[in-house]
């Protein structure tokens, strides 16, 4: 096995395990391989077409996948990936290493299978592997090519339609963008500073000028752009968050779930101090991991106080603005996170939903009469957005949405913001903006 394609299988071996793939992708070393990017397309990609990959390898093995040893699935899927997908992999590369791969493991004796079934996809492709025709099956359809769970389709065609939720699902399927957010900086002076450093940018992008994110090349390395400049990586929809907060210049500001801090950092700019919270303290200790870089470069915010607290009972009796960038099912990120797909369930979208009243509720009580509570998530399930306000403004009357004057072009007619992947080319995102009555 090539060191490349051990280290994707490694990654994809704990994502099987239950870690998460950003998780496993960063403690895995692989960003500082010289093979960065053709290992992330192969994890990354094999995870994101997982559901595509196993009807096509159902239609040429005859034995069951979820029967066959997890080594062997995992050699099968990143095999036909390569074959399919990865242009500069021969066929025979793909399979040989595939079947290296087994025979290196405890399921040795499936290695002629996994020979067998790899040179019907190189001899065949995608050809003989009768997926549904959209026009008459658009759910199966989006289940097995577009890579998803049916019970998500279902739920997407119900609120979007076929076709927004066909779009939707296509992009999903889409390596996403990485963005940075210039902090202490203009965006010119970051541009300027990146050309230098050797990452030149496509200012060419419609409107890209007149934001505050920059779009960084697909080949730079995050960590070197962020060597060259002050900010942070953040999607230009968590970006619109901070921009729709709006908290009053000079305000105190208490973030309940802060970690890993982009939002933290980003509010910084403008409000007077930042309380940092989250329930976690190792991703606490990525906020001020993040404000000690930015502090080396000399453009950091005031520091933001850090405490492990549970956003339910705030560690604050009261601040200017509370945010709450609650936990949710992330299926707005499923581009930056493809794993996510696999992980929610309807069992757990009904837990979280529990979760984010209580902590609305708690949040609520650190608000004092005329302060902002600004609840966000980057889902896009009505249960985890709308419905939560609704139901929390029914509770709490002294509370009113105050959308103010932050990213009004994103703003719906409830005075919400709401991102869609499909419609915006960002992260899913929705957040309410509340003012307590005086």
């Amino acid at each position: 096995m090539t060191r490349g394609r051990t280290l994707a299988a490694s990654i994809l071996k704990q994502v099987e395990a239950g870690r998460r793939l950003d998780v496993a992708w960063r403690e895995s070393g692989a960003e500082d391989s010289p093979e960065r990017g053709w290992i992330r397309a192969l994890a990354y990609g094999t995870v994101r077409l997982q559901g595509r990959l196993d009807h096509l390898l159902a239609r040429y093995s005859d034995r069951t996948l979820a029967k066959l040893d997890p080594p062997v699935r995992r050699a099968l899927r990143m095999g036909a990936f390569q074959i399919l997908e990865m242009t500069s992999v021969p066929d025979y590369a793909a399979a040989s290493q595939s079947v290296e791969y087994v025979r290196r493991s405890p399921a040795r004796a499936a290695a002629g299978l996994v020979n067998a079934v790899l040179r019907k996809v190189a001899r065949y492709g995608w050809a003989r592997s009768g997926y549904p025709d959209p026009a008459v099956d658009m759910v199966g359809h989006l289940t097995a090519w577009g890579s998803h769970p049916r019970w998500l389709v279902e739920r997407w065609i119900a609120a979007f339609g076929a076709v927004g939720a066909r779009a939707l699902v296509d992009m999903n399927n889409r390596e996403a963008d990485t963005y940075m957010r210039p902090i202490g900086t203009s965006r010119e002076e970051a541009v300027a500073a990146l050309a230098k450093a050797g990452i030149a940018i496509d200012e060419a992008e419609g409107g890209a000028r007149a934001e505050m994110w920059i779009r960084l090349p697909s080949r730079a390395k995050p960590a070197d752009a962020l060597a060259a400049t002050p900010g942070i990586i953040q999607d230009p929809a968590a970006s619109l968050v901070v921009e729709y907060a709006a908290p009053d210049p000079g305000s105190v500001v208490a973030d309940l779930c802060a970690a890993p801090g982009g939002k933290a950092l980003a509010l910084g700019e403008r409000a007077a101090r930042v309380l940092a919270a989250d329930s976690s303290p190792s991703r606490l200790s990525l906020v001020s991991a993040g404000w000690r870089r930015l502090a080396r470069s000399g453009a950091a915010p005031p520091r933001p106080w850090t405490v492990v607290a549970d956003a339910r009972f705030p560690p604050v009796a009261r601040a200017d603005a509370v945010i709450l960038d609650a936990p949710c099912s992330g299926t707005g990120t499923f581009r930056r996170r493809p794993d996510g797909r696999w992980r929610v369930t309807a069992e757990r979208l009904r837990s979280l939903q529990l979760l984010q009243r209580e902590l609305l509720d708690g949040a609520a009580s650190a608000v004092p009469p005329g302060g902002l509570l600004v609840y966000a998530t980057c889902s896009l399930e009505p249960e985890e957005n709308w419905c939560q306000i609704r139901d929390f403004l029914a509770r709490r009357r002294d509370f009113r949405i105050d959308p103010g004057s932050g990213a009004s072009r994103c703003v719906d007619g409830r005075g919400c913001l709401r991102l869609l992947p499909h419609e915006s080319g960002f992260d899913g995102a929705f957040a309410a903006r509340m003012r307590r009555a005086g």
